[in-house]
């Protein structure tokens, strides 16, 4: 008997609107193991409902075709059930997708799901949503909340908000406490990582391992703009760890205060936060398809 399985596109993420996407898997997918159903989202957060009737209906995967915000509606209603989650990469920076080596060629990230192959992966609770990547306050977040305003998409849109945006962004007073232990911060960014990337190759947490049980707690130091190359070098070759502007730390459960209301993003999708977060990882929460 065929394994069932629903493609879920989100024709709002990326940079195109994905028309070939569905001839494309028709094309890959081997129809000797699944039965495919295709399906795509009209409103925020229909992905999670799309993905909930297949969990009930006892379905083998739920392929988010899409971006991490788009994997995030799917995680939500496939975390802790025996229906997979999988990743088709069609989003602007595909953080969670790229940290798991999936292709970015539909084609290729097809094959990956022929295979079936599957672990079971960590994800974070952040003020009781989930988070199966990255969440972070400040300048990012800020960037992530001007990106989901904009008419353009992809990775050029992010580079002119950065330098548009850099010099009148003020560093974040922070007070944290993590596994009990007690930290001030004063930071351009911090960044609570599962996964190791923001996207594009952007390594925030170059030693992140999504299956350790712990949160790679990241900040960057506000620093001059003129060594913002450099930064950005260290950042894309996975060595922004040596910069002296960088520190990070692990913990399993993290609170975060500030005198001001918390601007973030959960998955590079903006979201609006009081004055405290708490964040705790989730160990082994998610079954996902792997390369």
């Amino acid at each position: 008997m065929k394994k069932k399985i629903r493609f879920v596109i989100n024709p709002r993420s990326g940079t195109s609107k994905g028309d070939q996407i569905p001839a494309l898997i028709e094309n890959a997918i081997d129809k000797n193991i699944f039965d495919v159903e295709i399906v795509y989202t009209e409103y925020a957060g229909h992905g999670e409902a799309i993905a909930a009737d297949a969990v009930n209906k006892n379905y083998f995967a739920v392929i988010s075709v899409g971006g991490d915000g788009s994997i995030q509606e799917i995680a939500r209603a496939t975390m802790g059930t025996n229906t997979l989650a999988g990743i088709l990469p069609k989003g602007s920076g595909n953080g969670l997708a790229r940290h798991l080596s999936i292709p970015m060629e539909t084609e290729n990230a097809v094959k990956v799901i022929n295979r079936g192959n599957h672990k079971t992966i960590d994800v974070m609770m952040v003020n009781d949503k989930l988070c199966v990547n990255v969440f972070g306050i400040g300048f990012d977040a800020q960037i992530a909340n001007l990106f989901s305003k904009s008419k353009k998409r992809g990775y050029s849109t992010y580079v002119k908000l950065v330098l548009k945006e850099f010099n009148k962004f003020q560093p974040l007073d922070l007070s944290l406490a993590a596994d009990g232990n007690k930290i001030k911060l004063s930071c351009l960014m911090l960044t609570l990582a599962n996964g190791s990337q923001f996207g594009n190759n952007a390594m925030i947490a170059p030693e992140s391992d999504i299956v350790d049980g712990q949160i790679d707690v990241c900040s960057m130091k506000k620093f001059p703009f003129y060594i913002a190359p450099s930064l950005i070098y260290l950042l894309m070759k996975n060595r922004i760890n040596q910069s002296r502007y960088y520190s990070m730390f692990r913990a399993k459960e993290i609170f975060i205060s500030s005198e001001k209301n918390i601007t973030a993003h959960l998955d590079g999708e903006p979201v609006e936060f009081g004055k405290t977060v708490h964040a705790v990882v989730q160990p082994n929460a998610l079954k996902i398809i792997i390369l």
